[in-house]
């Protein structure tokens, strides 16, 4: 073992230090110093001894050596996950926020102080409820009307017809709502209160149904609101706003494309960008600041499915080392549940999308229900549905 080892590291030398063995490559947009590292077989660590770099930012335009390739050209085979520790460590227990049987789909509160979730409990009125997050009250304290809040909670969109919502200034108290031209059904708010949502055309079959996203100012405009529509694709969904210029979309530009895109829409000149394609995608999340957007490809040809990651600046998209459910904590890490249908509970991982480094959090001793389960706002809790009883827990995560 020690002579295998010893030439391993002779040959790991080699490579290294030999001039002709070595090429130069050019760092462009959506590069990273891991993704460089992986295309050529090596660890962050090596490919940082061997460009004299202490750091892992890299710079568009910077030089660096690599051993015996140019450009990658396509993305490295994942590497394996983790095997569960054989004595785990004390893990942070789930504590229990809700009644039981409530609450699917909870967001947190821009402040992270409590979850909010739409209900109708026995004798009561339906609308959006909110429980503290600390446990302290589990039956739900009765806020608003049903409410698409945005992630700040500054403004709401409430239904008030078939084709009419009532975009609420919440933050504003001497704000006046306006009635905007949307039933409300997957429309997604930006931070600074611009309004998105899809309308759905007629297909004879899913992936053909055309999809047209409109976007309006409700609160800076004039009245009535004015809307306009930006692009249109099939099969595919409106994820979000990843600025207040662009918006991430899924979906085929054409009906006869062969897998569908993950893309960008610049509202100011209506062109797309395609940073991704597979057969069905799912679980697309852009990371907070909008640089990065994590995305699931399944059905397509061997080699093609999986979890992915790729830059929004650009670049091919690398894939993430787990099959599952993932999560942003932030802008450099993700929280991943990885699928394990013969696992009595979920495993929690966190990988670091900068260098590679995977690591278990912990075991949850459940299961989430439904993949319904939210990261608060400054990383350091989640909450989750539990399989057991359908209550809201939330779990802190470890630093």
């Amino acid at each position: 073992m020690r002579r295998n080892l010893f030439w391993r590291f002779t040959l790991l030398a080699t490579l290294l230090t030999s001039p002709a063995l070595a090429a130069t490559y050019t760092v462009k947009a959506g590069d990273t110093l891991y993704s460089l590292a992986r295309s050529v077989g090596l660890t962050v660590a090596q490919l940082q001894a061997l460009n004299g770099l202490t750091g892992t930012n890299l710079k568009v335009g910077q030089v660096l050596a690599l051993p015996g390739v140019g450009v990658p050209s396509v993305s490295p085979a994942p590497f394996s996950v983790p095997t569960p520790p054989e004595v785990p460590n004390p893990d942070p227990a789930a504590g229990r926020v809700s009644r039981s049987g409530c609450c699917p789909h909870p967001v947190w509160a821009a402040d992270g102080e409590s979850l909010l979730f739409l209900d109708r409990p026995a004798g009561r009125e339906v609308g959006l409820y909110s429980v503290p997050a600390d446990g302290t009250e589990l039956s739900g304290t009765w806020r608003l009307p049903p409410t698409l809040l945005s992630e700040s909670g500054l403004y709401g969109l409430q239904p008030t017809g078939a084709a009419t919502a009532l975009a609420v200034p919440l933050g504003d108290a001497s704000g006046v709502p306006v009635t905007v031209p949307t039933s409300g059904r997957d429309a997604v708010w930006s931070l600074g209160g611009c309004l998105a949502w899809p309308t759905y055309g007629a297909g004879d079959r899913t992936d053909w149904i055309p999809l047209t996203v409109f976007v309006a100012d409700p609160f800076r405009g004039k009245t009535p609101v004015a809307s306009r529509p930006v692009v249109t694709v099939y099969g595919g969904r409106l994820v979000g706003w990843l600025n207040e210029d662009t918006l991430l979309v899924t979906g085929r530009l054409t009906r006869n494309d062969a897998r569908r895109s993950v893309l960008t829409v610049d509202l100011a000149t209506g062109r797309t960008r395609v940073l991704a394609q597979g057969q069905q995608l799912s679980g697309v999340r852009a990371s907070p600041d909008g640089t990065q957007v994590l995305f699931q490809v399944t059905l397509d040809t061997a080699g093609r499915n999986g979890l992915f990651v790729v830059s929004v600046a650009g670049g091919a998209a690398w894939p993430v080392p787990t099959f599952g459910s993932g999560r942003w904590q932030d802008n450099t890490r993700l929280l991943l549940v990885p699928y394990e249908p013969g696992l009595a509970s979920h495993r929690l991982l966190r990988m670091d999308v900068t260098t590679g480094q995977t690591e278990e959090l912990q075991s949850l001793a459940d299961k989430i229900a439904g993949d319904d389960w939210q990261v608060a706002p400054d990383g350091t809790r989640l909450v989750y549905r539990s399989a057991q009883d359908q209550s809201l827990r939330v779990l802190p995560l470890l630093p």
